[in-house]
């Protein structure tokens, strides 16, 4: 059973569609009821309407953008030997409590970080 849709105010609705592109064409995939189901739980999760995600799912994907988890972590490990290997051409002795600190810092700011590096590529491809 289908839960049903959470109503959006109408002012809100007004006030975000001010000011942009009039959206005029439609970009469809038909999917099965459990992929559709799959899609509106992704979509609440992230606290927008189905379309809304869909939307800006469909057009990170075509700009390149679509950032995955392992795209993060990878960057995460990317940041992580460049600050132990920092220290260890510099001479330094990391310590325990040092590296703790370090892999904190790093799950603070990797997602940030991966952003920025999709951001690197995407100028570069830009430039070709």
């Amino acid at each position: 059973m289908q839960e049903p849709t959470v109503a959006i105010n109408f002012e809100d609705r007004l006030r975000r569609a001010r000011g942009r592109t009039a959206r005029n064409f439609i970009a469809s995939a038909r999917v099965t009821k459990a992929e559709l189901e799959e899609l509106e739980t992704e979509a609440r999760s992230q606290g927008k309407a189905l379309s809304e995600w869909s939307r800006e799912t469909l057009l990170a994907a075509a700009r390149g953008e679509a950032i995955t988890p392992s795209f993060t972590e990878i960057v995460a490990i990317r940041q992580l030997l460049n600050s132990t290997l920092r220290a260890v051409a510099c001479g330094d002795v990391m310590t325990p409590e040092a590296f703790q600190e370090e892999l904190q810092g790093i799950r603070s700011t990797k997602h940030k970080a991966a952003a920025e590096v999709m951001q690197q590529y995407a100028a570069t491809e830009t430039a070709r």
